[in-house]
């Protein structure tokens, strides 16, 4: 049996291996190529033109969309004038969700599907989300069960609803890390003789690391009227800790005004 056919858009050298590895067939545009190997590298297909794919590939196509929140449009607009109606847009980007259910009616208006993707960490590895509509999960779901772990792919909801859950989790992301911050700093004051280092090792403390995404929750939760002041206030705690490291730490780009899916879609 052949492999599936998936075609890479942005974000191309990131995806070969790990495609090629889930027994999957990626297919690029040749000029998409820039790494070492490029258009001579062994499993992969390459066209000039994504108007070919529709002589090469049989339908529905399923397309895996990824690159920076601010890069998304100029890929996926073009790309989707070429793509033929009935084919499916995997969106991995880490997008804002309202730029999310945006993109999925520009898509949905030229008869493309598009489910937005996240992988995050669950409690037993990594989990592979998906919002959009159930035919467009149904027709990707063998590219999308060869890229997860085993038992790992899940339904989260509609459109937008895995890019929502993939923010929410940054913000618990973010505030796991200033709770361990204070715990060493708990440890380090203890007055006689704790070894710091070798309990927060034995804890597991130091494994966190903060979201950029997650500075856009304080926003989106009293838009929302969802109350989430731990989380909320953990992402000005890593806010005043950037400012005052003077490190950067922004968030993606939100590319447009927040609106409710009812509003957009």
């Amino acid at each position: 049996m052949a492999p599936l056919a998936l075609v890479l858009l942005g974000g191309v050298e990131r995806w070969l291996d790990r495609v090629i590895a889930a027994g999957l067939e990626p297919w690029v545009r040749a000029g998409d190529l820039s790494g070492a190997g490029g258009r001579d590298r062994a499993g992969i297909g390459t066209v000039d033109s994504l108007l070919e794919l529709r002589e090469r590939l049989e339908a529905p196509r399923i397309f895996l969309l990824d690159g920076s929140a601010d890069s998304v449009d100029a890929v996926i607009d073009p790309a989707s004038r070429e793509i033929e109606p009935g084919d499916v847009v995997l969106d991995f980007a880490p997008s804002w969700w309202c730029d999310t259910l945006r993109r999925h009616r520009r898509l949905r208006h030229r008869s493309l599907f598009h489910l937005d993707v996240a992988e995050l960490a669950g409690p037993e590895g990594r989990v592979l989300l998906v919002g959009g509509d159930a035919r467009a999960l149904e027709l990707a779901r063998p590219v999308l069960e060869a890229l997860a772990a085993p038992g790992r792919l899940v339904p989260a909801g509609g459109a937008g609803a895995a890019h929502w859950a993939a923010e929410v989790a940054a913000g618990l992301a973010t505030a796991r890390a200033q709770a361990e911050s204070e715990a060493r700093a708990l440890f380090e004051a203890f007055p006689n003789g704790l070894a710091a280092g070798r309990v927060a090792t034995a804890l597991g403390l130091g494994t966190a690391a903060s979201d950029p995404r997650a500075l856009w929750l304080p926003d989106d939760a009293l838009r929302l009227q969802a109350p989430a002041p731990l989380l909320a206030h953990a992402a000005m705690l890593e806010l005043g800790s950037a400012l005052d490291e003077e490190r950067e730490h922004p968030p993606p780009p939100r590319l447009g005004p927040f609106q409710l899916p009812e509003e957009i879609l």
